[in-house]
């Protein structure tokens, strides 16, 4: 999808054909200096990467994204699922695992994740506040148009750029990067010449004409606060969700903050949602009889490991109904 700036640049998303396979290593965080390791860099980090697929009505995107905790959650950017029905993540190693549940927050064009089985590898190794400079050494890992996993290297062009990604997507502090980002990269991991993350790959923005890209990647604390949200709750810092959308796949439904409550965006045809007569504008107001604040608030109860049966109040209109679901396999 390409978006007109008015700079008279294109805004390219980076979705497209990924996969890889390597070895784990240990990192160490190194902001800049000498010259990096390539080699051991994509050693280290290679196995934490992973394929994302999604299938919808006639479109298959293929994208990155990479294994953020123990816990199994995956992160990437959210136009790399967005139209899929059907999403898939494939490993290193080769095994393929499809997502328990996925949450998104579309306006930063982040998504999370989870599922159940995961390899040997260890999660990306995040830079501690990274202080980022202009001109220190970074590296991408992507498979640019297909031609097979890379690992590209550049240095850091400029810091805190305000990059307009359309529908409604923006990122206010970017890092801008040369290293090369191409289709196939959306959602990789931007690393530092330790191999520790400080970004994720999202954006590339070209001149209608000629060769000129520059690279852009969504900052890593921006993507720790919107994760930590999104997989537990409110913001830790702000005390507020990211307000994107929430797809508990085990239900079958697609969800956005009603503040207070959820509301379901779409139901799927033979979902347990639509056994269960759940319909787009339905509201969820409660689970387990407690109040329901956002899609940070549902989703941090259906991480939790009691969750099993659980009772959800749904509003239409001015009536409401409960209905008891078995979420044990959607938790977040």
């Amino acid at each position: 999808m390409h978006t007109p700036l008015n700079t008279g640049l294109i805004v390219t998303s980076l979705a497209g054909l990924i996969g890889w396979s390597a070895p784990v290593l240990a990192v160490t965080c190194a902001p800049g200096g000498a010259e990096p390791d390539a080699a051991a860099v994509y050693e280290a980090v290679a196995p934490a990467v992973v394929t994302i697929e999604a299938v919808g009505d006639g479109d298959k995107a293929v994208g990155t994204g990479f294994l953020w905790d123990d816990a199994g959650h995956v992160v990437t950017n959210e136009h790399v699922i967005q139209s899929g029905r059907q999403v898939t993540v494939r490993f290193s190693d080769g095994r393929v695992a499809k997502p328990i549940m996925i949450a998104v927050a579309a306006h930063l064009d982040i998504a999370v994740l989870r599922v159940d089985a995961t390899p040997a590898a260890k999660p990306i190794t995040r830079a501690p506040s990274p202080k980022l400079k202009v001109g220190q050494w970074v590296f991408a890992i992507g498979n640019p148009y297909g031609v097979g996993v890379s690992l590209s290297r550049g240095i850091i062009s400029g810091l805190d750029r305000p990059v307009d990604l359309g529908a409604g997507r923006r990122i206010e502090k970017a890092i801008q990067t040369d290293a090369s980002l191409d289709l196939g990269g959306s959602g990789g991991p931007l690393l530092d010449a330790g191999g520790c993350l400080i970004g994720m790959a999202t954006a590339v923005v070209a001149a209608p004409a000629g060769p000129s890209r520059v690279g852009f990647a969504m900052p890593v604390d921006l993507l720790e606060r919107a994760v930590a949200s999104l997989i537990g709750g409110p913001d830790k810092s702000t005390g507020a969700g990211t307000g994107g959308l929430a797809e508990p796949k085990a239900l079958g439904i697609r969800a956005e903050d009603a503040r207070p409550g959820v509301r379901v965006v779409s139901v799927a045809p033979g979902s347990h949602a639509a056994a269960l007569g759940a319909r787009p504008g339905d509201v969820i107001t409660h689970a387990d009889d407690r109040p329901v604040s956002d899609l940070a608030d549902l989703a941090a109860r259906l991480g939790k490991p009691e969750a099993g049966n659980m009772r959800l109040t749904l509003q239409r209109g001015g009536s409401s109904r409960t209905v008891e679901v078995l979420l044990a396999s959607a938790k977040l």
